[in-house]
């Protein structure tokens, strides 16, 4: 399968919103408890700036957004990027569409000069970042608006 890579645009926000709630709520539930996953979509911010920059994508599929992903330069040092919001739609999970995301936003980020990606990773992205050449630094729980915590690791890859 091959989709269709794109600059996300303001249009598609909606959609956006819609595909990052689905497939958070299905792909992470073998991971975490629903009310965790529930609060944890709070976490998911930025995606208008990102949009906005240029930096984020979509996949399509006749018509359909299936995935998005994109970059943030890191402001502090201009030769890092952070990945963020790297999401598939659970139809299409392991088809390819995160990797052909990621390597879209690793060649742009090589265009710009940057030298280091790092992200945030939920444990249910953690083998597809590990195959992409990441390696974890450290894993920590995140403290959630109703209580709970949230595991999460960092990870960087020098490219």
């Amino acid at each position: 399968m091959s989709p269709n890579i794109r600059q996300a645009s303001l249009q598609d926000f909606a959609h956006l919103q819609a595909l990052i709630s689905k497939s958070a709520r299905i792909l992470q539930a073998q991971y975490y408890k629903q009310s965790e996953i529930e609060t944890a979509l709070e976490l998911v911010r930025g995606v208008e700036e990102l949009i906005i920059s240029g930096n984020f994508l979509v996949a399509k599929h006749e018509k359909r957004i299936i995935g998005c992903g994109g970059w943030a330069i890191d402001v502090s040092e201009p030769q890092k990027a952070e990945l963020r919001s790297f999401f598939v739609h659970p139809d299409f999970a392991r088809k390819g569409v995160a990797t052909q995301l990621f390597t879209t936003c690793e060649n742009q980020c090589l265009h710009r000069g940057i030298e280091t990606l790092y992200l945030t990773a939920t444990l249910s992205g953690e083998s597809f970042y590990k195959k992409c050449g990441f390696s974890e630094i450290e894993r920590f729980k995140q403290n959630l608006s109703n209580g709970e915590t949230f595991e999460l690791i960092k990870m960087v890859k020098v490219i």
